[in-house]
């Protein structure tokens, strides 16, 4: 069971954590009574289990109690649970090192892998299209986001087995409609390297543009040896119209910086820049012609470099750059800006809020305004943070023995996917306001749904108020969509 702790000013103590009963804390206790104002909260697992029993009791008798007994520990029983309703084919999730994503784009959820994007029909699962890109090469870089129905995909040659040169890089970028897997056009990059790696912002949409970096193996943050081609910084990040992919503008980078990382949104381009050989900025520019709006630090105390602090833009609007290993905890930061570069809050790992874990990225998504994220060391705290202030808003304390898997954020409802250590077969949803952490529902599924935190890439909404769970490569089905029993 979650509980949730709201805080004022800077973040301090814990809640305490909810005890549950023996069975994997599938009968714990959850927050009951009133809140915001007298509104009444959320049921607790038992009292479903005492009214949907009790009702199915009246009906069935004798024999039918025992049935509601097995079923309320089987988490299966009606208002308690969710029901699996379709699966894409576990043949369909390759092992991948590069270019996994998952978006979900109207009546389409689709996937991507180093080998090719599939897309699927969101109500039944079934396959819809394919889409592989040119013979011999991988993709290597995924759009973040999907804009208007429409992705990038770049991709390129890798080496040949066994370490054999012949590989181009990531050279080949590809707007493809998800609705149809359609390929709308093509344009080629420059890439600093032959080797195939798995890069983030690479390529972005959003505002009806495509935007693409392009990069030299000189530039400072490059690992890359000799290649025959080259492109100099201030003509290296530009924008292409999604639909048609016409040029549209090609950026003046100012002096002595060289692009990182790229983003788009509807009022603004940004790009992450290297500045000074060793310094990230943070970058913004007129959507209409590329005209280079503002630069701003990322950190006013200390240089943010790109080999030590690996850097990427969590959201482009609001605007939210991730960066690593930013303090002495090694672990993520989250930093926000204004519209006109203006620092905001600084959520920092470790320290007071202690949210996070040195050996992994944090969980975290941003929506109306906020930050999202799970973290400390058992995956076992969800928080939510104010963009603008950095503050903490509130902390959901998840039960003893459940771990969260996964995050997802839609129609004012904070999902989270847990494993349920007392159980073998099963695993929960945990679902919180948004607003406050309080927790509004608290389901099963009826089996495992990942094995352990990373393995699930999102959680998406589906039609229907469905729930879709996309997960990573290499573990069973791309995607499984549950409904509420």
């Amino acid at each position: 069971m979650a509980t949730a702790t709201k805080t004022a000013g800077r973040a301090g103590g814990d809640g305490a954590k909810k005890g549950k009963a023996a069975g994997g804390g599938k009968n714990g206790t959850a927050n009951g009574g009133a809140r915001n104002g007298g509104t009444p909260g959320p049921a607790s697992r038992a009292v479903r289990y005492t009214v949907v029993g009790g009702l199915l009791l009246a009906v069935l008798a004798g024999v039918g109690g025992i049935t509601v007994g097995i079923l309320a520990d089987q988490g299966h029983l009606p208002g308690d649970s969710l029901r699996e309703v379709w699966n894409t084919p576990d043949d369909d999730n390759r092992p991948s090192d590069s270019g996994n994503a998952a978006w979900a784009s109207g009546d389409t959820v689709a996937a991507a892998r180093a080998d090719g994007v599939t897309g699927y029909d969101a109500r039944t699962g079934a396959r819809r299209w394919r889409h592989e890109p040119d013979r011999g090469a991988a993709v290597c870089s995924v759009s973040r986001t999907a804009a208007d129905g429409v992705v990038l995909i770049a991709q390129g040659v890798p080496d040949l087995p066994g370490g054999a040169e012949g590989g181009e890089g990531c050279t080949t970028v590809t707007a493809l409609d998800l609705r149809h897997g359609r390929e709308l056009w093509r344009t080629i990059r420059v890439a600093a390297t032959d080797e195939i790696q798995d890069e983030r912002d690479l390529v972005a949409v959003g505002g009806g543009l495509a935007v693409v970096r392009d990069e030299d193996p000189d530039w400072p943050y490059s690992w890359a040896g000799e290649r025959p081609g080259s492109v100099r910084p201030d003509r290296a990040l530009r924008a292409l119209d999604l639909r048609t992919g016409k040029p549209r503008w090609t950026a003046r980078v100012p002096k002595g910086c060289v692009p990182y990382r790229a983003a788009a949104a509807e009022r603004q381009v940004l790009a992450l820049l290297v500045c000074d050989r060793d310094d990230i900025r943070l970058a913004a520019f007129d959507p209409a012609d590329g005209k280079h709006r503002w630069t701003t630090e990322l950190d006013e105390r200390r240089r943010v470099q790109p080999i030590a602090n690996a850097s990427e833009f969590l959201s482009a609007d609001p605007v939210v750059v991730r960066v690593d290993s930013l303090d002495e905890s090694g672990s993520d930061s989250f930093l926000s800006f204004s519209a006109d570069g203006r620092p905001q809050g600084r959520i920092a790992s470790g320290g007071a809020h202690e949210d996070f874990e040195g050996d992994r990225p944090a969980v975290a998504k941003v929506a109306y305004g906020r930050l999202y994220l799970i973290g400390s060391v058992f995956q076992d705290t969800v928080s939510a943070f104010d963009l603008r202030s950095g503050r903490r808003l509130w902390r959901a304390r998840l039960g003893s023995g459940e771990d969260a898997l996964g995050l997802g954020i839609a129609e004012g409802r904070v999902t989270v996917p847990v494993d349920l250590y007392g159980s073998s077969a099963e695993d929960g949803l945990v679902v919180l306001d948004a607003d406050t952490g309080d927790e509004r529902d608290l389901r099963t599924f009826p089996d495992s749904v990942a094995s352990s935190a990373g393995d699930l890439q999102d959680v998406l909404p589906g039609p229907d108020g469905r729930l879709i769970l996309a997960r990573r490569e290499g573990y069973d089905r791309p995607f499984t969509a549950y409904e509420e029993r």
